[in-house]
């Protein structure tokens, strides 16, 4: 591992996006992500299945937690050893619309963290070309914001995940984002991560699409630490082994160039510990 991948004790922030055969997009085992985390240096990573309940979603109810949890301990019984830690976490979608069903899973199961995440706009999901070849940017932009606000000021999640998401399918339509056209938008949404305690995401999953960039891109980094955001944690939202970390040395540059000097971790639900930049 190159040392600039590294944040300045040495240490590698955790991966806390990663996604297995608990998922229906994955078909990665759990083992082999483990192995991948040890190659490269990993101290803590955190499997985050998607639980998601839109009955037009991909796969609703697929996420099953007996399931998941019985795998994660073979995990952690195989790698503990060998000096990783894993995580439990889980990935809601919309979580502020199925509250209920996920309070029963959240409440049966120890997670160590949540990770709140807003695929759908409305009827619309965000990866859909449909929804922007239909409207203009600010049309389809706009809804999803005001959304993800509401949602985070819902609560029941402790990490918000890839913020800006809908620039994904939103640059392949448009040909363009520069997110600071849209500081009006972000901004209400890093007011309700900060007043709610919620911790925001840097997501590398965007640099693996045409857009290019993270979520968010550094222009939305600033303003959140700007306004005295402190939580930040690091997601490669990998789906095989060869995507965890990834860009993670770009990721810590975006964090120190923000004014960020430390990235949070957590353990049952709260902030554990903390990774010097």
């Amino acid at each position: 591992m190159s040392p600039h991948r590294f944040s300045a004790n040495g240490a590698m922030p955790a991966d806390y996006h990663l996604h297995t055969v608990d998922s229906c997009d994955s078909d990665a085992s759990m083992t082999s992500m483990c192995a991948r985390a040890v190659e490269l240096g990993l101290a803590e990573i955190a499997f985050t299945e998607h639980y998601d309940l839109n009955p037009y979603d991909q796969c609703p109810g697929f996420y099953q937690p007996a399931r998941f949890f019985e795998r994660l301990e073979a995990a952690r019984a195989a790698f503990g050893p060998q000096g990783l830690t894993i995580r439990a976490g889980v990935e809601l979608g919309e979580p502020h619309l199925y509250r209920s069903a996920h309070r029963a899973t959240l409440d049966a199961w120890p997670y160590d963290f949540v990770l709140g995440s807003l695929h759908w706009c409305g009827p619309n999901n965000v990866f859909d070309p449909d929804y922007y070849a239909a409207r203009s940017p600010a049309e389809a932009f706009a809804p999803y914001f005001a959304e993800l606000a509401g949602m985070i000021r819902g609560g029941g999640f402790e990490i918000l995940a890839h913020v800006d998401v809908i620039k994904r399918t939103g640059f392949d339509v448009y040909g363009r984002f520069d997110t600071r056209e849209w500081e009006d938008l972000y901004r209400p949404v890093w007011q309700a991560c900060i007043e709610t305690g919620i911790a925001v995401e840097i997501n590398t999953g965007g640099y693996r699409r045409r857009v290019s960039e993270p979520h968010p891109a550094l222009a939305a980094l600033r303003w959140y630490r700007e306004m005295g955001g402190e939580l930040l944690t690091l997601g490669s939202d990998a789906h095989r082994p060869d995507h965890i970390a990834y860009r993670f040395g770009d990721a810590l540059a975006l964090a120190r160039a923000a004014g960020f000097e430390r990235v949070c971790t957590f353990e049952r639900r709260r902030v554990a510990g903390w990774v010097v930049l």
